[in-house]
């Protein structure tokens, strides 16, 4: 889903579209680096001297509940955050810190909506380990 559509979804739910919100969304939008309330505050800051971290954890909060955006736990104590809600994986490179999508595809797990009697609402497989391009420093 492109950014017009995500921000005419928010509208027919009745979500009023602040700068701010806006800002948020074209911010995760361009930026697909999975990234933390701070760094997604302190580059906004720049350009809205008067946003606060509280309206951007709020804008965050928002747009994940109405299914914009996801929330990854994949760091503990540590959020980022993701544009793309269709199902995949992320892989977090323990050297560099940098946190990757990876396809689902092969994924046993990828598509089912029951296991073992239970119903899957969601599907957070994170892989840690060390990006190619730790690697090719390393090497």
């Amino acid at each position: 889903m492109n950014i017009k559509e995500k921000l005419a979804e928010l509208n027919e739910k009745g979500c009023t579209l602040t700068i701010q919100r806006h800002a948020v969304l074209e911010y995760l939008y361009a930026n697909h680096t999975h990234p933390t309330v701070e760094e997604i505050y302190y580059s906004l800051k720049k350009k809205f001297s008067a946003i606060s971290k509280a309206t951007v954890y709020n804008t965050l909060e928002l747009l994940k509940n109405y299914g914009l955006i996801q929330e990854i736990t994949i760091e503990k104590g540590k959020l980022h955050f993701d544009y793309e809600v269709k199902p995949h994986h992320h892989f977090l490179c323990h050297r560099c810190n940098q946190v990757y999508d990876v396809d689902v595809e092969g994924c046993p797990l990828a598509g089912k909506e029951m296991i073992d009697g239970h119903k899957i609402e969601e599907l957070r497989p994170y892989i840690i380990g060390t990006c190619s391009k730790c690697l090719k420093k390393k090497g």
